[in-house]
């Protein structure tokens, strides 16, 4: 194709401006890449953005300040065990081990502030291991991306821009794409990563692949309709647990909002309509969507007390919890029972159960988590189980390539987020906290230097500037 017919000229052309594609283009842009990043919509914004923000990592100077010990050895194999080994291992592994790298890049060359959160563990966790920006939110963290590369004199950032497809030669390698709303513009690059998340908003596609989730309240983003995926399928390439997805079993229907999961591992039970604990509360919040939308009517009331509420109160979700009216008080577990309609002497019955449990050391429903006996006052919430983003995708190597089913590469092309095939295998049980951002940023880190490093052994590949004719 002729250099006329291109609209744009890149390096490295990114599509999707959230969490993977603003790391993979900082990565690269900070070692003199030119790089292009294309978004769909700042103002609908990513799943990272709407996220606690939490990424998970081991052997970080925080970590060592709290004089906290896990490797990224214990935090693969944690991994690996939640997800049943159904994830490429090696591919866990490699994130796991740059992970505080990754840290290390946020902190010193971004310069987002970050804290360990030492409140509570998550289900599976056998460190404390996830470190979040201020006030627990994706926000900050995706400002600080946007603000670090665009700072950058090679970067280029076209807001309102979507991706349209792919552009290959007759090799089948990659050269650029169409982008704009009727894929008006031709951009050609030197490598491509699809960093348009997963298909959380695509009905159909949710139908096809993940049926169980299809008619569930979706909380991610309305960008997320797959377009990378399918892109990817169109030029060959391999998926892996197209049925995976993380679930999230605390939202509160009708408010925005939801309970924080620092809540179950506090020691905050759940109950169903019948005022009955129906299962191991602290298990993972994926998975706990199934268990509550099994439920009679779909919900169930997440109750805790004030030593839990005092240390979850500065996280920024649990903010917005309480500013939305749908957090309940009460002096007693009985007045607690009348504000949700449950029957008051069954509530009691079950709270009394659930103390002498923890005065025992046991609780009948496995649950790990017995700090301390709920007292007075109360609060509840009722929650109910959505859809939080799909964890399936394209199948990459350990440099986020993208590969064909037989193992190939599709030459140039890159893919990370939530258009990645995750690391939490299939289904919804396999997700952990912190899978999400460690995929997305980890992979987004790796494609950067990997671009970097192949356009610098690339004798004079160099292009000039990014610049819309």
């Amino acid at each position: 194709m002729a250099a006329m017919d291109w609209d744009v000229e890149t390096q490295f052309l990114v599509i999707g401006g959230g969490g993977c594609g603003l790391m993979a283009a900082f990565a690269a842009a900070r070692r003199g890449v030119e790089v292009l990043v294309l978004e769909k919509s700042r103002r609908v914004g990513c799943n990272t953005e709407i996220a606690s923000g939490s990424i998970p990592a081991a052997g970080t100077r925080f970590q060592h300040a709290a004089g906290i010990a896990g490797t990224a050895e214990q935090m693969a194999d944690d991994i690996l065990r939640k997800n049943g080994g159904q994830a490429d291992a090696q591919l866990v592994r490699e994130l796991c081990r740059r992970s505080g790298d990754l840290i290390d890049l946020l902190v010193d060359e971004v310069g987002l502030p970050m804290v360990l959160n030492t409140d509570a563990g998550r289900a599976g966790f056998s460190f404390l291991r996830l470190h979040n920006p201020p006030g627990r939110t994706g926000g900050p963290l995706i400002q600080s991306l946007h603000e670090a590369f665009t700072r950058l004199p090679n970067a280029s950032f076209a807001d309102e821009t979507p991706g349209f497809g792919l552009l290959a030669d007759e090799r089948g390698a990659v050269i650029g794409a169409r982008a704009g709303v009727q894929g008006e513009l031709r951009i050609r690059a030197d490598k491509v990563l699809l960093a348009s998340d997963g298909f959380g908003a695509n009905r159909e596609m949710l139908r096809r692949y993940i049926p169980e989730a299809a008619e569930m309240e979706y909380i991610g983003t309305g960008n997320n309709t797959g377009d990378g995926v399918r892109w990817g399928l169109e030029l060959g390439a391999a998926v892996d647990h197209l049925g995976s997805y993380q679930g999230h079993g605390y939202v509160c229907a009708g408010y925005g909002t939801r309970l924080v999961p620092e809540i179950p591992q506090l020691g905050g039970i759940f109950v169903n309509q019948g005022a009955e604990r129906f299962t191991c509360d602290d298990q993972g919040y994926s998975e706990f969507a199934r268990e509550v939308m099994a439920q009679p009517g779909r919900f169930s009331i997440g109750i805790f007390d004030q030593r839990i509420y005092d240390i979850v109160a500065p996280a920024h979700h649990f903010r917005d919890l309480v500013a939305s009216g749908a957090l309940r008080r009460a002096d007693t577990i009985e007045a607690l029972a009348q504000a949700f309609r449950l029957d008051a002497v069954k509530l009691r019955a079950t709270l009394d159960d659930y103390n002498a449990g923890v005065a025992a050391g046991r609780d009948r429903f496995g649950r790990k988590a017995l700090p301390a006996p709920l007292q007075g006052p109360f609060y509840g919430a009722k929650v109910s189980g959505a859809l939080a983003h799909t964890q399936g995708g394209l199948r990459v190597d350990l440099k986020a390539r993208v590969r064909r089913p037989d193992g190939s590469l599709i030459p140039n092309l890159y893919a990370g987020g939530g258009t990645a095939a995750g690391i939490s295998g299939d289904g919804c049980e396999g997700y952990m906290s912190g899978n999400g951002l460690l995929s997305a940023l980890g992979l987004g880190m790796i494609a950067g230097e990997h671009v970097a490093d192949e356009l610098a052994a690339a004798s004079g590949s160099g292009l000039a500037a990014p610049s819309f004719r």
